[in-house]
């Protein structure tokens, strides 16, 4: 118990066990999520280089490295809509995954602060 907070026992031990519940389930619909967007983002390029067998070039030469850099600076750089929101989506799982890595770091930070050490 805690000196000066009157928390029934049981009370932190339920709050840690809910807060890692409900981590664990936005953990798994991000990675969800992540999955959908690199799918879609593998049809987009296979459908820009005619097939799946394209996806992961092989280079021959320094000027296939290049070549497969430039072809990836305008795949990224394009101005159409469904790669605009597939980037939006990619922003979106990314920055979900660093805020819920900070929230369930400060949240386990603030218990271990108020609730005794488990023994």
């Amino acid at each position: 118990m805690v000196l000066g907070l009157p928390l029934p026992p049981g009370m932190v031990d339920t709050i840690i066990r809910l807060t890692a519940l409900v981590v664990l389930t936005l953990a798994a619909l991000n990675a969800l999520q992540a999955g959908t967007v690199f799918v879609r983002l593998l049809q987009r390029l296979a459908h820009r280089r005619g097939g799946l067998a394209l996806v992961l070039p092989t280079f021959r030469s320094p000027g296939d490295v290049c070549y497969c850099l430039d072809d990836c600076r305008v795949f990224l750089h394009c101005t159409d809509p469904s790669r605009s929101a597939l980037r939006h989506d990619t922003r979106v799982v990314i920055g979900r995954h660093l805020h819920l890595t900070i929230v369930s770091n400060t949240w386990a930070l603030a218990l271990i602060a108020i609730a005794p050490p488990i023994a």
